[in-house]
């Protein structure tokens, strides 16, 4: 009965212990994804190899196609644009959103902030 007892506790034990609170794990910026102020509204977009994906201020998904440029990187559907000095993403240089034909250049830039890996 008392080795019953001694295999019940651990198991119990074992258990629980599965069940405990991972550790969270810190902040890490992201390689691709930059965080922007657009207006006071925040603008989330992220660079892939030959689109930029974001959500408009508007709450609206947006793809842009990579376009040539005179200098800098250049993104736009036809009707929204991203135009930029082509800089890393952790300087990506000045960033400015293009709708309707009027321009705002996009302020704070700075990588999202994502949960870092696992360990």
């Amino acid at each position: 009965m008392k080795r019953l007892a001694t295999i019940s506790a651990i198991v119990l034990a074992l258990s629980l212990a599965g069940c405990a609170t991972p550790e969270k794990q810190a902040d890490v910026p992201s390689k691709d994804t930059l965080a922007c102020e657009l207006s006071g509204q925040r603008l989330v977009i992220r660079f892939l190899p030959d689109e930029v994906r974001m959500v408009s201020p508007e709450g609206d998904p947006v793809v842009l196609q990579k376009v040539p440029a005179a200098s800098g990187v250049r993104y736009t559907n036809g009707l929204i644009e991203i135009r930029g000095g082509g800089g890393p993403i952790s300087n990506p240089g000045r960033l400015v959103y293009i709708r309707d034909g009027n321009g705002w250049t996009l302020e704070n830039c700075a990588p999202l902030m994502v949960p870092g890996a696992a360990k």
